[in-house]
């Protein structure tokens, strides 16, 4: 699969994954690695209950 294919079907996991680089690679201090975090507990939660919404629908 092309990127620019994985950057349509998946516009959000794309710019998450943009947002993480970003922050590891041009800020690399401790407030935005705590900030990090949160976020990816944020995006694990959301993900689940999309996972658990999908699975009840079908």
């Amino acid at each position: 699969m092309a990127e620019e294919d994985y950057k349509k079907l998946h516009p959000i996991l794309t710019q998450v994954t943009e947002t993480y680089v970003n922050l590891y690679t041009n800020k690399p201090n401790e407030k935005n690695r705590e900030q990090l975090i949160k976020l990816e507990a944020l995006l694990h939660e959301k993900l689940e209950k999309l996972q658990k919404a999908r699975d009840e629908n079908q």
